[in-house]
């Protein structure tokens, strides 16, 4: 279920001139990942119950689906060998977040095996170190070389949520010789699923309330 960013271009060849607006969503990563409580992972259950994958659920699910023929940008990610694409129907792994996003924008959803992990929202994960992260950002200023070192530790922690889960191989300098990257201390894949899911959802749901006479040039979750 842990998949990348939301990356696509609409618009091909020239563009025309116009009023275009680039909207940017502050701390998407660490916001999201401030949003998980602790798991209660001896609670952990099986559910087909559509319901119970919220924007805040950390669950996980095999899911069958069909978007309205109308909606202009289906927000499910199916994994292909040239990277995610969102079309109208298909079938895919992927967290609650986009589950309920998919639900709220029309979808037919069929879970055919699902996880939740039951959270206690009192203690949040990472709340109290990206809270910190952005706090001493905003007392550096954000535009100084300390609050962008503050800003790049709380955007680059979710990585480390992630590093790991797949093979990449990284250089070495101090072997001067190029290895496997092996996951971190805090390497963990229900919370690198649900963190991109979750941004992934967000960036889904703006796309989708635009006006459909306006024009979508392309969108980015790692802008």
């Amino acid at each position: 279920c842990y998949h990348g960013g939301r990356n696509e271009q609409f618009w091909f060849g020239p563009g025309f001139a116009d009023k275009w607006s680039d909207y940017d969503l502050s701390s998407a990563y660490p916001t999201a990942m401030s949003l998980i409580g602790m798991p209660d992972w001896n609670g952990t259950y099986q559910t087909l119950n559509i319901d119970e994958f919220t924007s805040e659920t950390l669950g996980f699910a095999s899911v069958e689906f069909e978007f309205p023929a109308d909606c202009r940008f289906p927000t499910l990610p199916v994994r292909t060998a040239n990277g995610l694409i969102f079309p109208l129907k298909g079938k895919t792994e992927c967290a609650a977040p986009e589950i309920y996003l998919a639900k709220a924008v029309g979808a037919k959803l069929t879970i055919t095996h699902g996880v939740i992990v039951p959270t206690d929202k009192s203690q949040r994960v990472f709340e109290g170190f990206i809270k910190e992260c952005i706090e001493r950002r905003n007392i550096a200023g954000s535009k100084t070389l300390q609050g962008l070192f503050w800003k790049e530790i709380s955007n680059s922690t979710y990585g480390k949520t992630a590093q790991g889960l797949r093979e990449r191989r990284v250089y070495d300098l101090r072997d001067r010789q190029t290895k496997p990257l092996p996951p971190s201390r805090i390497t963990n894949a229900y919370f690198a699923a649900y963190i991109t899911s979750f941004v992934r959802a967000v960036l889904g749901e703006i796309m989708n309330s635009i006006p459909s006479d306006k024009t979508v040039f392309s969108c980015t979750t790692d802008g």
